[in-house]
Formats: structure tokens, C-alpha cells, sequence
């Protein structure tokens, strides 16, 4: 999985250091390697937002020299004049943008396949049924293709944004802390944004609901589909017993061991059962359970019971580790007790239509004409979280009803 980032609309190469107080002749004499400097310095921690004290002294320097900049204007790589001062102010947001979003704890990565296709709906081929049920080929003859299959699962997007804008005053001001302070609430707002958006996806909060309604995350086909069901056969007869565990509160071995044969049902398209690599499988937990889920797999012992040693312990068949026990505050949102088995990464896929993108704009706008707008920022992302399978997931719940229900 590439590592999270946002994604910058600038491109510049890397050269040898720059001193700040040469900014200006630099800029002036030589905008190219400027920039190249000023980029390879943000690059190394050198120069950072927080480092800059005087904001205003730098717009004063820069804001009326122009640099040649590189950008992905429609597809196509194009070199402009633009501004030193939102081009250097724009790169060091950007940085300081990243490092507040590395620095942020999610869960999403693990649950999902990462996937980039920039189509508004991509359609994925469902698997299960691209085989035939032919156990030999005779010699001579052809040996079979698997196929096209028609059956398809169908992923839609979901675009997303926020603007940060700077005034003139703010600048004159050197309002510093409280610049970065926005920088950092626009990496949190849009990871949050996203993990919350992959959260409720992967529970199928609202198609899964007693009134089954848009967002879907299980589209087989097109059609918005319920992905949790405890009836016999649905949402499609590879799942013969439903994917839905009811009455199956987190307790203890057992209600791990009822989710795991719920999954060991489960069939393929020739109408055999399926085998789930224990290494993929993982346990999805709200916080409010992530102590006893820890508890159980770190007994060696089944509790009660006198030597007998426990399949969901570390020396067990079925042990867990700790890093595949997968928990965050924000599932409790939707739902204190219940919780989810299987191998996630084989089931979901988050399509990223628009990997986190940004933008900026100087002075030398309309906005900065009508309101003393010196530099703005945009980012932008479009991403939707699909279901292409319902046969490695299940999902249990403490009582008969699913949580946006309970």
C-alpha cells in the first residue's frame, strides 16, 4: 500500500541548500534553482511552517517575484510563472500537512484492499464464478478458460474536500501558531473524514439496517444489496447459514469459535467450501471489547475448565495475535458490542477516485482583490469503500437486531 499522503498540484526537482537570507536575490536572479533549493530543504526538515517566524517579511520578499513552477494541468505537465510566496508558503503546508497526518492513528489501511481507478463506477469481476466444475480434461482436448464472469461487484465514489484561506492580516501579523494549528485540522479533518467513511462501510451501517438504504457497500451488479443477513442463503447462496452471527456477544472462546464456523461454511462457485487462510484472518472490535478480545487470546488456559488448553490462546490452533485484533474508539460510534471476524482485505476494497490533492493560490487572484485573501489551499479527495465478495466477512451482534437498529 503506498504510504498516506496528500498529493501537491506543484512538481519541482531537488538540488544543494539555500540560505534564507538569500531568499530574495536568489528568487530574483535565479527562480529555478529557488525553488529547487527551497524544495529540497522542505524535504529534509530544514525549513519548516513552524520554523518561519516572519511571515510577513517573507510575503515582502517574494509575493512580487515570479518562479517557474511545473503542473498537472488536465493530464498534461505544464510550466507557469506563478508567485514565490504562495508557491514556497504552499510547499511548506503541504509538508506540514503530511507530518500531521502521518501522525494520526487509523484502522481503515488494515481492512480494506487499496485501489486506484479514476472512473466515477468501476465494476469488478466476481471470482467465485470464473471457474467451471470440470475435474479433469481428457487428453487432446482444449483444457477450459476461465471466464469473464457477468457477475460483477459495482464500487461508486464519493468526492470530498476543505479550504484553508490566510487573510493579508494574518500575514502582516505573523499569526504563525494559529496557521499551523488550521494546517494540522485540515490533515485531521480529512483523515477522519475518510477512516470514519471506511468504518461504516465495512459494518454496512445503513444497507444492512432493518430499512435497507443508500449507502450500499455491496453492489453485486449494481443493485444495492444488503451485505449482512442472517437468513439461510442470502444475499446469495454461498452463504448458506447468512454471514450474520445473532445472539453472539464477545464473551469468550466460544463466541469466537461460533463466528469461525459461521465462516467455515461458506462456499464457492462450484459450491464447495472455501478456505480462509488463518493468517488473514483479523477481529474487528470496539473499544469497549478490545480488553476482553486480548484477554481470551492471551490465555493459555479455557477459563473454569481445569489443563485444558485453549484453541484461541497463544499455543492454540486458532490464536489471534495482537495485531490482528483490529480496534478503534470510533467503532463504538456504531456500536459498543458488536464486532466483526474474518479476512477483510479478501472482501473490501477502497477505490480512491482522487488520492488526497492540493492546491494553492496567491495574491494575484480575485480574492485577493475583494477581501485581502493572500494565500488559499484546497484539498480534495474521492474515495468509496465496496464489497466484492460476502463470504469472508461476518458480523456479530449481541442481540437480534444490527447496530444502526439496536
Amino acid at each position: 500500500m503506498p504510504p498516506k499522503r496528500f498529493i501537491s498540484d506543484i512538481r519541482v526537482s531537488a538540488a544543494p541548500g539555500l540560505s534564507i537570507r538569500d531568499i530574495r536575490d536568489l528568487a530574483k536572479h535565479n527562480p529555478a534553482l529557488f525553488m529547487e533549493r527551497v524544495q529540497k530543504l522542505i524535504g529534509e526538515k530544514k525549513l519548516t511552517l513552524g520554523q518561519m517566524r516572519d511571515m510577513n517579511g517573507l510575503f515582502g520578499v517574494l509575493h512580487d517575484v515570479a518562479v517557474p513552477v511545473r503542473m498537472n494541468i488536465g493530464g498534461a505537465v505544464r510550466t507557469i510563472s506563478a508567485s514565490a510566496f504562495p508557491i514556497l508558503t504552499g510547499s511548506l503546508v503541504i509538508a506540514a500537512m503530511n507530518d500531521a497526518y502521518q501522525g494520526l492513528e487509523t484502522i481503515g489501511e488494515q481492512l480494506v484492499t487499496e485501489l486506484e481507478d479514476a472512473k466515477k463506477v468501476t465494476s469488478i469481476s466476481a471470482i467465485h464464478s470464473m471457474d467451471k466444475d470440470i475435474s479433469s480434461v481428457k487428453e487432446t482436448d482444449e483444457f477450459p478458460e476461465i471466464s469473464a464472469t457477468e457477475e460483477k461487484a459495482e464500487i461508486r465514489h464519493l468526492r470530498n474536500g476543505r479550504m484553508l484561506t490566510i487573510s493579508q492580516e494574518s500575514i502582516e501579523e505573523n499569526e504563525i501558531p494559529d496557521i499551523v494549528n488550521r494546517v494540522n485540522a485540515l490533515a485531521e479533518i480529512s483523515s477522519d473524514w475518510v477512516e470514519e467513511q471506511t468504518i461504516y462501510r465495512i459494518y454496512d451501517y445503513y444497507g444492512s439496517a432493518a430499512a435497507p438504504a443508500a449507502p450500499y457497500v455491496y453492489r453485486p451488479d449494481g443493485t444495492g444489496t444488503a451485505l449482512y443477513s442472517a437468513t439461510a442463503n442470502t444475499p446469495g447462496k454461498r452463504a448458506p447459514l447468512g454471514n450474520w452471527v445473532q445472539n453472539n456477544a464477545l464473551a469468550d472462546e466460544t463466541d469466537l469459535e461460533a463466528a469461525r464456523i459461521r465462516l467455515s461454511n461458506m462456499l464457492n462457485g462450484r459450491g464447495k467450501r472455501i478456505s480462509v487462510p488463518q493468517s488473514l484472518v483479523k477481529v474487528l472490535v470496539p473499544n469497549a471489547l478490545v480488553g476482553k478480545m486480548l484477554k481470551i487470546s492471551n490465555s493459555q488456559y479455557v477459563p473454569g475448565v481445569e489443563n485444558e488448553v485453549s484453541n484461541w490462546g497463544p499455543q492454540g490452533k486458532w490464536w489471534i495475535p495482537p495485531e490482528r485484533i483490529v480496534s478503534s474508539p470510533k467503532l463504538d460510534d456504531i456500536s459498543a458490542t458488536c464486532w466483526l471476524f474474518g479476512a477483510f482485505q479478501k472482501q473490501f476494497v477502497r477505490k480512491w477516485k482522487l488520492r488526497f490533492e492540493y492546491v494553492t493560490l496567491g495574491m494575484d487572484t480575485e480574492s485577493y482583490l475583494k477581501r485581502r485573501i493572500a494565500f488559499q489551499a484546497r484539498i480534495a479527495w474521492d474515495v468509496e469503500i465496496g464489497a466484492t465478495d460476502y463470504v469472508y466477512v461476518v458480523i456479530n451482534t449481541a442481540a437480534a437486531a444490527m447496530p444502526k437498529d439496536a
